[in-house]
């Protein structure tokens, strides 16, 4: 028989601390965004320009009463801010467009409704490379910008070829990965390396420790070299931890208990522990999937569960405990900011999900600081599987926008075994 819990559930949205990430709602009632590149949950968002890749994006909108929403899309720098272009020099058709793409959640306890849309569609096509933002407007609420997407566009001009290891600069197979990559241009002009080319690295698609800034340690006449350079040294971490819940009425990977109270499920993760060792759980790098065991629309029939996370770890003073995965949008706000329960010695957060698999890690972020660490609780390790995803962008002289001329994306345990 299903128990029943009690359970007093606190959801704030507030300001973060990190502000940027390829996927981010601002609204409590803005919830699963979902950004897919040609039906494939692992591949980066990254088009190719004049190609027949499909991007598609999605969210839920916690009601069944239909809200008009548009998206604007916007050329950004290498940096993701504007462009200083105008939208006829970037965009075919029209901007602001309505999302008509919609459907009710149905037989679920929490009523939503899904919104999806594409990019490119017969409504809008990208002409130039580079960075773009889709943010989510709600125009029944002044405009308001409830979600951004970031995804970019390839004009494919070098060649990549790139590789992580465990041997850096600072400590031999110990806590960190470097990165090191080559540019390849024999057949793509750039009159001056060091000052038009912009290189920009993700570890697990995460913004708040992104590499950019990085200047070739080597030019020759067809290629760049980034080697040696201490920037493209990464904390290691380690494997994100894993729960799966497809049914709300039975327990699922790292799920301890199971019940109800109105008018939410509710699910009890087994209580964590920081981790001494590098953990040998397979993980996919902080993504999150949406699945149901009951109905064939998990879009629409997957239902909500507040799940309840535990850190047994002592207090600690002079900063604070977050989650960190996709799930979260790779940002640190009241909504997943654990709380220190006194009575039980352990830290505490509820987060309302949709059914399905979950990677996520707990991090530390000291007060006043922008860069989390995961060795308080995860540990850094040199052999965890890390994703890492090179962009190489060029800024000719007089141009007014950085085009997106190369992609690379690498994982450390698939290119090192």
């Amino acid at each position: 028989m299903k128990s029943t819990i009690l359970y007093i559930v606190f959801t704030l949205f507030a300001v973060s601390v990190v502000q940027a990430q390829f996927m981010r709602s601002f609204s409590s009632r803005i919830r699963s965004l979902q950004m897919v590149m040609n039906d494939n949950l692992s591949a980066p968002p990254v088009l190719r320009l004049g190609g027949d890749d499909i991007l598609d994006f999605s969210f839920d909108e916690m009601s069944h009463d239909y809200r008009r929403f548009t998206c604007k899309v916007t050329h950004c720098n290498y940096l993701w801010e504007p462009s200083d272009l105008f939208e006829i020099d970037y965009l075919e058709g029209f901007n602001e467009m309505p999302i008509e793409d919609w459907e009710n959640s149905e037989n679920t306890t929490v009523l939503y409704t899904n919104y999806r849309f594409s990019i490119p569609n017969e409504n809008v096509s990208l002409k130039l490379s580079g960075n773009y933002k889709v943010e989510i407007i709600d125009d029944e609420a002044d405009g308001e910008v409830v979600a951004e997407f970031r995804f970019s566009v390839v004009d494919s001009r070098v060649a990549l070829s790139a590789a992580v290891s465990g041997n850096t600069d600072i400590d031999l197979n110990r806590e960190h990965q470097q990165v090191s990559f080559t540019v390849h241009h024999p057949k793509y002009n750039i009159s001056n390396p060091a000052g038009e080319v912009y290189a920009v690295v993700y570890q697990n698609r995460r913004f708040d420790n992104m590499v950019h800034g990085i200047k070739p340690t080597h030019i020759t006449g067809n290629s760049l070299q980034y080697v040696y350079n201490e920037k493209l040294i990464f904390k290691g971490g380690n494997e994100y931890r894993r729960f799966e819940l497809t049914d709300p009425d039975v327990a699922g990977m790292n799920i301890a208990a199971l019940g109800y109270s109105a008018p939410y499920y509710h699910a009890e993760l087994y209580t964590d522990a920081p981790q001494k060792f590098h953990s040998t759980v397979r993980d996919e790098n902080g993504r999150y999937f949406i699945n149901t065991l009951e109905g064939y629309g998990t879009s629409i029939e997957a239902d909500y569960v507040f799940m309840h996370f535990t850190l047994d770890a002592p207090y600690r003073s002079g900063g604070s405990y977050y989650l960190l995965g996709d799930f979260c949008g790779n940002v640190f706000s009241s909504d997943n900011k654990l709380m220190y329960d006194a009575e039980n010695g352990v830290y505490r957060t509820s987060v309302l999900l949709k059914l399905g698999l979950y990677n996520y890690s707990y991090v530390w972020l000291p007060d006043g600081a922008d860069k989390v660490s995961l060795a308080a609780v995860e540990g850094d390790f040199y052999d965890t599987d890390n994703e890492y995803l090179i962009l190489i962008y060029h800024r000719e002289f007089a141009s007014r926008y950085d085009k997106l001329v190369g992609v690379g994306c690498l994982n450390y345990k698939l290119d090192n075994n």
